[in-house]
């Protein structure tokens, strides 16, 4: 409660700065080439990082040239790094895990790290790409943008409803009112949750297009080679990750039939040490229990760490992405 005084303090700030964007009093940069911001309302664990890789290969599957903007949040290396996947030369202290992450799954993608996204993205054209994604741009006002898309986790999707110190919404919900559009992710079978989202931004006079997207495990990557989601199906499994949502991650490997027999969580972007994963390791062995980690966590990880990690896809609710570029047609081209 000593903290409430300070939350009217936060959204007038928040406010404010919008606004100055928005009347023209603070300038919006501009690229040679259309940007697509993926970004939340609400601090952590939404799925921008595979949202990113699902539209970037959608993208390349239209014959155009994607680069990968990104701050590299948690890296201890200011200065701005290219990586280029599969195997990009670069630690997770210096890029941060998450661009190591998407320059694995997009082997050829530049993904530019560099807080100036705006140096980034002249960057990324240096490197011929011919559009570019803003991750976790929604709050990155100097940049402008051809198509700004915004990120909700179906169980979670404002954050609690507060803004800091006491919630995690990054902006009041009529902040939406700038965006394109509204991707309500990790979603239910069912899909329930959209029409309760829908009716939320009806009553808060927000006129936006809400779509639904689902992560769907590919395949475990194994010690012993890749292995399909369902492997896991009736064995134990000590859970551990640095992610934003970690209820999430349990939530899927209950899905695929996995027995939870212990979990470890980080803040997220924990750096993980060696003696850290192999204490883990260990008590697994001792619970008979499978070690089962990120593709996120995945990247910190010691080469001979032995966790299964789970790789996951963001794919649209309605089997195509294009209703989504509809918003917006010479962006993807």
């Amino acid at each position: 409660m000593l903290l409430l005084p300070l939350t009217p303090v936060y959204g007038a700030v928040v406010r404010t700065r919008a606004a100055a964007y928005r009347h023209g009093i603070l300038h919006r940069a501009t690229l040679d080439v259309p940007v697509v911001s993926v970004g939340n309302l609400s601090f952590g664990g939404t799925g921008k990082t595979p949202m990113v890789i699902a539209l970037a290969r959608d993208l390349i599957r239209r014959g155009r040239r994607p680069a990968i903007l990104t701050r590299g949040y948690g890296r201890s290396d200011r200065a701005p790094v290219v990586l280029l996947g599969p195997d990009p030369v670069a630690s997770a202290a210096q890029a941060g895990d998450e661009p190591l992450e998407i320059a694995r799954q997009l082997p050829g993608v530049p993904v530019i790290v560099d807080a100036n996204r705006i140096r980034g993205g002249r960057e990324a054209i240096r490197h011929h790409a011919d559009i570019v994604l803003l991750d976790d741009g929604f709050q990155h006002l100097k940049l402008a943008r051809d198509l700004d898309l915004v990120l909700a986790d179906a169980s979670d999707p404002w954050g609690g409803g507060h803004l800091p110190p006491i919630g995690r919404l990054r902006e009041p919900l009529t902040a939406l009112r700038r965006a394109n559009a509204l991707i309500v992710t990790k979603l239910n079978p069912d899909n329930e949750e959209l029409a309760n989202i829908a009716a939320t931004l009806d009553r808060r006079g927000v006129d936006l297009p809400v779509f639904g997207a689902r992560l769907e495990p590919v395949r475990w990557v194994t010690p012993r080679g890749e292995q399909p989601p369902g492997a896991i199906a009736g064995r134990r499994v000590a859970a551990f990750a640095g992610i934003g949502r970690p209820q999430g991650f349990v939530a899927t490997l209950e899905r695929l039939g996995a027995v939870i027999a212990a979990t470890f969580w980080r803040p997220d972007h924990h750096r993980w040490t060696a003696g850290e994963v192999n204490r883990i390791v260990e008590q697994a062995g001792r619970e008979g229990a499978i070690p089962v980690t990120t593709s996120k966590d995945a990247v910190k990880l010691p080469p001979d760490a032995g966790a299964w990690v789970l790789e996951v896809e963001m794919r649209p609710t309605g089997g195509s992405w294009d209703p989504l570029w509809a918003l917006a047609p010479e962006v993807p081209g």
